[in-house]
């Protein structure tokens, strides 16, 4: 059974996780702050005192081909919010009426937090059933908080989770700053026994001053620390908020868009952020 969605609760749970190298067992104590548990009717809107939405197209710098709606984000129902990307449907005369890099070939759906909630240090984790398919690229991520006053990559990025649709077995986990961004960023895969559109997933940071450690299903894959990117800055020693969204083709995919794909969904069952052992802050605006 599902928990309701709830900010600022003092429930305790003390479990054994992994953190750090896999294998190394501790036994931190977790302090649930902020959650959103997506049980509302279906057709509602992600709550708007925490999530905002990106819209439009444009490519969104990396030759993407979705126009994000907000139509295109919505609970089902059944304990999930679902970001759908689906078919635009030409007009009568052929021409697609929407423009990306060149004209748009998918709706799509981008939800965020900045202004609204952010996150410093502690777990943050999500459970996610991916889409999949040649030029799906859903992600789960988060953006410094600073990003207008210092722009991308010296507020730093957090890729909790990014998938390439014609790879969906393969978790990728990068961190993104100053010298090492794009291409060169911090980067590592987990590669999942089957696809990971095949069911849900928990996908998670644990998140400390100077460290952070991605994970899949609980088995620590990541550890990104200032030693990682050397000569370079460690940027993540500051808040950030968090983005979802379904991007449909773009560089990360070396463009390969399969457009016989009339939809593609990202069902989020819940998002949920903790302090360990007391360290980990979520502030509203």
């Amino acid at each position: 059974m599902k928990l309701r969605s709830f900010v600022g609760v003092g429930l305790l749970l003390s479990l054994t996780m992994t953190l750090g190298q896999p294998g190394v067992a501790a036994t931190p104590t977790k302090k649930l702050l902020w959650s959103q548990e997506f049980n509302e009717a279906a057709g509602t809107a992600p709550n708007a005192k925490y999530f905002k939405y990106d819209l439009g197209g444009g490519g969104w710098g990396n030759k993407e081909m979705q126009w994000y709606t907000e139509d295109a984000v919505q609970t089902n129902g059944q304990g999930q919010l679902v970001i759908t990307a689906s078919k635009i449907p030409a007009t009568q005369d052929g021409d697609l009426p929407y423009n990306c890099f060149g004209d748009c070939q998918y709706f799509s759906g981008r939800v965020n937090t900045q202004g609204k909630v952010r996150f410093k240090y502690g777990r943050l984790e999500a459970r996610i059933q991916m889409p999949a398919g040649g030029g799906v690229w859903p992600a789960f991520w988060l953006l410094g908080s600073n990003i207008v006053a210092k722009s991308w990559p010296t507020s730093g990025e957090i890729d909790v989770v990014e998938l390439r649709g014609r790879e969906p077995n393969r978790d990728i986990a990068t961190a993104h700053g100053p010298g090492y961004s794009g291409a060169n960023g911090k980067t590592n895969v987990a590669v999942a026994p089957q696809s990971l559109a095949a069911g849900f997933h928990t996908y998670a940071i644990d998140w400390a001053a100077n460290k952070i450690t991605w994970s899949l299903d609980g088995k620590a894959f990541h550890t990104v620390t200032p030693a990682t990117v050397k000569p370079n800055t460690y940027v993540f020693n500051q808040d950030f908020f968090l983005i979802l969204n379904v991007a449909m083709g773009g560089d990360f995919d070396g463009g390969l868009l399969d457009t016989s794909i009339e939809k593609a969904e990202m069902k989020v069952d819940y998002i949920r952020y903790y302090s360990i052992n007391g360290v980990g802050k979520v502030t509203n605006k």
